[in-house]
């Protein structure tokens, strides 16, 4: 992928900057310099030109500077010099010992407009090319089988400042790290990459760095851009891509002119979102005549929160016809709450094996008959064949409409996915992905040798960091050799303690801790009143068998002065059963609606600011053996049985800020009329089995691991609880329930999610409110749930059953349905949603109803209306911040 998709997930509460990286070659001691300036018809420096050199398959980049240097073997060579926005330059070069550097002028670009430039319709050229781009895409994202490079990658990490709110909170990691305000870190690697469509190995050669916090997670990362593909449609991560289906919904293209560029004509094409945020790209794309292919692109994609993200790349013709990037410059920047920084990376690439798809490459001859692939014999042959008649008859038309254009790039996709599909059908093999090595003496390379290799010259503010690069290097090596760290350590401990967090006892065992001083664990309610827990755990790691996990989590109830705890001890286990067992007690306060009453939050906002007590708590001490396995791949069997006791409690607490007046809280009696509560024992055996289609998964190491995106087949599972009527325990009935789940795409960029459940209780003689079945509600206008598998226009207690059910929820998820259309309604975040929800519930009616929202992980916004058995109609409003019943915030491109 490029790097925009390792910015799909930036956790708000972790890691500011998460970067990637790019590429390069290395040559023999004998090479010679190869070197010169790239500079405009002013002698103004034209930053991170490309340079291309055919008979090699070896390009690279300008620095900012417009300083290249390479070593390459003596020779006559075709030198290609080219950056956006100017002519490219051809020459033929002889490198030989005595070489000078050249001064290389490039011409500004002038393009050519053509005689009418919208048609009699109306329509700019560009969208015809762009037509011929998307129906292309799906091709030469398929067109290479495998190739070994050479790749050099550099990247730069500027902190420009540092809020003051970060130097106190981490003051201690920032002096352990190095990081200074005013800054420049460079890291700079040679790797070997061999790429397939199924595997790319990646062999880091040598590498240094002065990156904060060493670089091997960077440099490793670089190979998931080079293997990535500008035409595949999910290349631009969460951003629309302009080269898929779709495009033009969400952009506009302009024809700014076109140029005769070497023995190619290219097209200059403008990128214009129709929105703005991460959702869109914007900047110029410039194609190939004829082949319809990126000659090159430069975009840049407006992050939310201060971050932008830019891209350039260079593509060259490695062979006839075959245009692969042979340079690229990637910027990520950030001004964040005072916080500002941002990383640069060039990459350059010298290609030594190069095969092709012949049959994908335009104008080349197809291979022999005898050479072709045969048709295998799986289940979607049939499936494929028809598409192929449906592909060719979309092929015949030369000049083919928007909609022609996104059906055949539909089509060629979803016969890429099907023969993968067949392919792996029967094929159980891991193939790891992605593969990094790193030579044993790839950091003990000294100047001379970076000096030599180095094909993308250092810039001088680089320079100054390469300097002080050693001693920095000493620092940290003489802290790593500090033998009286006894005192780091157990401050370390204590802060886990304390503020939480993981602390390693070493390599097997770690304690993790949400800390004492632990925000999260408040809460407010009319039974507790102020309420505080916090959990402690130790972890073990049995070899590769799994983790002992040991917890302990402490709490009160100030109201109530009750010591509240739960202590457990359990086995996690791995390989292809993942045997998991878990012995647990403890003493709490529990709302009745587990599975949907109103999120602890709420009620505390509700209690203390409006004086309405929404949450119904009992108390509960309880005992409980839990098991769970998967017998095979796709099934799930848990299994646990729990001994209690529940009582329940009256409001101990009756604090509020406002309206003590003129407000009283409600008893803690659910508003349920079949309600029934009183101390009683409960011996209750707890059994789910579930069950999801698995025909693609591969074996690692033993292990079946599900294939990710391919089993799309529904999931089921059936639940049975049996309460024992024996002896103190006094509860006894049997609850049976079943029902399926599914996730699955719908149209370009829709997805579709459904839940059903039927539940009945086969013999309901004895059980009280806690053992009946409660159903997830949201009757606040503005609260923190999700709007999924939700009623909204129902109350919390009120469907409360202990009789038979069904249960039921569907939800459209789109990018692009309605409001998205509208011009003065687009909105970086907005992904639109229709959802429909059932429930039935006997002797008590039944309640159906319907909505419509945007939103996000961060937000959402809904209107629902809804009618049930009491033919009344309902509806209302729904704001949903389900960002804060999380502790962490995911955004995304």
């Amino acid at each position: 992928m490029i790097a925009s998709e390792f910015f799909n997930k930036l956790s708000f509460a972790g890691t500011t900057l998460v970067l990637l990286v790019f590429i390069f070659s290395i040559f023999s001691a004998s090479a010679q310099s190869f070197s010169g300036n790239i500079v405009d018809q002013k002698g103004n420096p034209v930053p991170y030109s490309t340079v291309f050199i055919k008979e090699l398959m070896y390009g690279t980049a300008a620095n900012q500077e417009g300083f290249f240097e390479l070593k390459i073997p003596m020779g006559e060579y075709s030198c290609v010099f080219q950056s956006m926005g100017y002519e490219t330059e051809t020459r033929k070069v002889s490198v030989t010992q005595s070489m000078k550097p050249l001064q290389i002028v490039l011409q500004e670009m002038v393009y050519n407009l053509p005689g009418v430039v919208v048609s009699s319709d109306g329509e700019d050229p560009a969208y015809g090319i762009m037509r011929r781009v998307i129906q292309k895409a799906p091709v030469y994202a398929r067109m290479v089988k495998y190739y070994k490079a050479d790749v050099y990658i550099r990247g730069s990490l500027e902190v420009r400042s540092i809020s003051r709110m970060v130097k106190w909170m981490a003051k201690d990691d920032l002096k352990e790290s190095g990081i200074k305000e005013g800054d420049v870190y460079i890291e700079e690697s040679v790797n070997e990459i061999e790429y397939t469509p199924s595997k790319v190995n990646q062999r880091v050669k040598s590498i240094r760095s002065n990156f904060p916090q060493g670089n091997e997670s960077r440099s490793s990362s670089a190979i998931g851009y080079i293997s990535g593909n500008l035409y595949k449609p999910d290349a631009f991560g969460n951003a629309w891509s302009p080269f898929a289906p779709g495009a033009f919904n969400h952009y506009r293209f302009s024809l700014e002119g076109t140029q005769l560029n070497g023995n190619v004509l290219v097209n200059k094409i403008k990128i214009s979102p129709k929105g703005s945020g991460p959702k869109y790209i914007r900047g110029y794309v410039y194609i190939v005549d004829e082949l319809w292919c990126i000659h090159s692109i430069d975009v840049s994609i407006d992050e939310q929160l201060g971050m932008k993200i830019q891209l350039a790349q260079t593509y060259g013709e490695v062979q006839p016809n075959v245009w692969l990037a042979v340079s690229n410059k990637f910027k990520f920047d950030m001004d964040l709450m005072g916080n500002a920084g941002g990383f640069l990376y060039n990459t350059s690439i010298r290609y030594h094996k190069l095969t092709v798809n012949m049959q994908d490459v335009p104008s080349a001859t197809p291979p022999p008959a005898e050479m072709m692939v045969k048709k295998s014999k799986a289940s979607n042959v049939k499936r494929i064949e028809k598409l192929d008649k449906k592909s060719e008859t979309l092929k015949s038309n030369p000049e083919p409409s928007t909609t022609e254009a996104y059906r055949l790039a539909r089509i060629q996709n979803r016969q890429e996915e099907l023969k993968l599909k067949d392919s792996l059908r029967d094929n159980h093999e891991y193939v790891e992905r992605y593969k990094t090595t790193i030579d044993s003496n790839a950091r003990i390379s000294d100047t001379g040798f970076w000096n030599n290799v180095r094909p993308i010259p250092l810039a001088h503010h680089e320079m100054l960091s390469v300097e002080r690069n050693d001693s920095l290097m000493l620092r940290r090596q003489s802290v790593k050799n500090d033998t009286t760290g006894k005192k780091p350590a157990d401050k370390r401990l204590f802060s886990t303690l304390l503020t939480g967090g993981r602390y390693n006892v070493d390599s097997v065992r770690w304690l993790t801790s949400n800390g004492l001083l632990y925000p999260f664990g408040l809460a407010f309610n009319t039974v507790d009143g102020l309420a505080y827990r916090t959990t402690f755990a130790y972890n073990y790691r049995l070899s590769e068998k799994g983790v002992f996990i040991f917890a302990f989590s402490p709490g009160v109830s100030f109201a109530r002065e009750t010591f509240l705890w739960n202590v457990s001890a359990g086995f996690s286990g791995k390989g292809n059963y993942k045997n998991s067992i878990k012995i647990q007690a403890g003493s709490g306060s529990f709302d009745f609606n587990s599975e949907g009453a109103a999120l602890a939050f709420e009620n505390a906002i509700s209690t203390l600011f409006f004086r309405q007590n929404l949450s119904r708590i009992y108390q509960k001490d309880y005992v409980s053996l839990s098991h769970s396995i998967v017998p095979f791949i796709g099934a799930k069997v848990k299994s646990e049985i729990i001994a209690s006791e529940s009582v329940p409690l009256l409001n101990a607490s009756d604090f509020s800020f406002f309206y003590k007046d003129s407000r009283d809280f409600k008893a803690n009696i659910p508003d349920n009329s079949i309600y029934k509560m009183e101390r009683h024992r409960d011996l209750q055996l707890d059994l789910e089995l579930s069950w999801k289609p698995t025909p693609y998964y591969f074996i690692k190491e033993g292990v079946k691991i599900a294939r990710r995106g391919l089993n799309k087949a529904p999931e089921f599972f059936v639940k049975y609880n049996k309460a024992f009527k024996v002896g103190s325990f006094d509860t006894d009935f049997d609850l049976f329930r079943t029902g399926l789940r599914q996730e699955f795409s719908l149209g370009i960029d829709g997805t579709v999610r459904y839940e059903a459940e039927f539940g009945k209780y086969l013999n309901n003689n004895k059980l009280y409110f806690d053992d009946f079945t409660h159903f997830n509600s949201q009757p606040l206008i503005l609260g923190g749930k999700d709007f999924f598998q939700v009623f909204h226009l129902t109350d919390y207690y009120k469907w409360s059953t202990d009789e038979a059910y069904v249960n039921a929820h569907i939800i459209y998820n789109s990018k692009y349905l309605f409001l998205n259309r509208l011009p003065l309604l687009r909105n970086r975040l907005w992904e639109e949603r229709f959802s429909l929800s059932f429930l039935a519930v006997q002797h008590n009616g039944h309640h159906i109803e319907a909505g419509y929202g945007i939103g996000n992980a961060i937000y959402n916004l809904g209107i629902y209306a809804g009618y049930g058995s009491d033919e009344k109609f309902l509806w209302g409003v729904r704001i949903a911040v389900p960002v804060f019943s999380r502790r962490e915030i995911t955004i995304g491109m």
